[in-house]
């Protein structure tokens, strides 16, 4: 498939695209990413003009967001393995190689997230929600063969940290000190692990009968719970289910 055809069928999908400089970053003359466009027409004009053109995306408009993992040191495991420290998982489903060699994972949006971005959200890591360089455009290339129907939902502590609701610290790093591991401390380490589809419900079990375990009054551990199904449940349960798994416990909870 041809360029020109790559960039309508990502059009026919939802997005939204620009036209920007060949191999470069910035737009062409007399657009930008707020003039991007679902205008079939156009966007064929722009490839009779200069064939070579990169293609932009408006994420907000086409409800994406994306994490950008920098490259600058030559080292994408870096910046990787401190969101995993930080407790932020990255389903990585559509990823997009970029011509520096950094990484861009793509999310879905159902939410009317900002047009904005949040740089060094921590060390080698940006959340995009304005726009960004997208494959077909030269030197940038979808991995493992995904499709745009593989991009997953935005995990939570994305959109929360596009809205200022998230703030971790990139100086944050596991205790050097040895301690000596308690109950809660390994109920602690196995909620920020979190779990992802797979066995969601049978997890988010568990976890609730630990909290009860603790001594923590049923009201509280549930309060607790649904900020756990928030930000490390992948994807969260509905309400209802998680109202049911609750109810369930507890029964079995007061009849032990």
């Amino acid at each position: 498939m041809n360029r020109l055809n790559q960039v309508i069928k990502m059009v026919r999908a939802g997005l939204y695209v620009y036209p920007i400089i060949p191999n470069g970053k910035q737009p062409i003359r007399n657009y930008s990413y707020l003039k991007a466009t679902q205008d079939i027409e156009l966007i064929k004009s722009w490839f009779r003009q200069e064939p070579n053109i990169n293609i932009g995306l408006n994420l907000a408009k086409s409800n994406l967001v994306v994490v950008d993992i920098d490259n600058h040191h030559n080292d994408l495991q870096a910046p990787l393995q401190s969101l995993k420290n930080l407790g932020y998982k990255l389903p990585s489903d559509y990823i997009e190689l970029t011509q520096s060699g950094g990484l861009h994972y793509y999310y879905r949006t159902n939410e009317n997230v900002p047009s904005t971005r949040k740089t060094k959200f921590i060390d080698g890591v940006d959340l995009l929600s304005d726009f960004v360089v997208a494959s077909p455009s030269n030197n940038y290339r979808v991995l493992d063969g995904a499709t745009l129907s593989d991009i997953p939902q935005a995990p939570n502590w994305i959109i929360k940290a596009l809205d200022n609701r998230a703030m971790p610290s990139d100086r944050m790093q596991d205790n050097p000190i040895s301690y000596r591991k308690y109950y809660t401390g390994y109920l602690i380490d196995e909620i920020v692990d979190g779990v992802d589809s797979g066995n969601r419900n049978n997890w988010t079990a568990s976890i609730f009968g630990k909290l009860l375990r603790s001594g923590a009054k049923p009201k509280k551990a549930y309060e607790l719970l649904k900020v756990i199904n928030d930000n490390f449940i992948s994807p969260p349960l509905e309400i209802k289910e998680l109202d049911t798994i609750v109810e369930s416990i507890l029964n079995r909870y007061v009849n032990e």
